[in-house]
């Protein structure tokens, strides 16, 4: 008598059902440990800025730039003009005021224009915490960036979003001394 043939169709069926599950599973797994092993880094919106301006006032302009973090790009004078056409890339985030910013400075000599221009990955981990004396000691020296523009950026948006952030309330505590004397 010859098995039949039907249970042994049905049981490869079945695991064909169980192994693309299984496989998806350890994809998942293994797709988030690498991204966890990974350093995380933040992307930056960048206008490319151009901006019209006299001579006079290059120096209060480059001033405004160079507060809000602005890179020149280049620099050409018109022809037959004393205007200078300044190109420059600045971060969006930057860009909130600058207009005003600069009309104020140059008494209104200066004008921007800002379009799009790329994204550009910040050189920080926003989630980077000193965990080992080497790392406090590179911080001490000053071969690591004190203030994590990455990690400020970030908690700019959680707080505009109405999202939690991790901000220490006392930065050093210490006991509360009473000036009143114990009778």
């Amino acid at each position: 008598a010859a098995p039949p043939a039907e249970p042994a169709a049905a049981e490869p069926a079945a695991e064909a059902g169980a192994l693309p599950g299984q496989l998806i599973a350890a994809m998942r797994e293994a797709c988030r440990a690498a991204f966890l092993r990974c350093g995380t880094r933040l992307l930056e919106p960048v206008y490319r800025c151009e901006v019209q301006c006299d001579q006079e006032i290059l120096g209060r302009m480059y001033a405004v730039l160079r507060k809000r973090r602005g890179e020149i790009l280049a620099e050409d004078l018109r022809e037959g003009t004393d205007l200078f056409l300044i190109s420059a890339s600045l971060p969006v985030v930057e860009s909130f005021g600058f207009a005003n910013d600069l009309r104020k400075n140059t008494s209104g000599a200066a004008h921007p224009q800002l379009v799009f221009s790329h994204y550009e990955a910040l050189p920080q981990d926003p989630l980077f915490v000193v965990a080992t004396e080497e790392e406090q000691e590179a911080l001490d020296d000053g071969d690591l960036p004190t203030i994590n523009l990455a990690r400020k950026l970030m908690d700019g948006v959680r707080r505009r979003k109405g999202l939690r952030v991790e901000d220490k309330v006392v930065a050093s505590a210490t006991k509360q001394r009473t000036m009143s004397r114990k009778r």
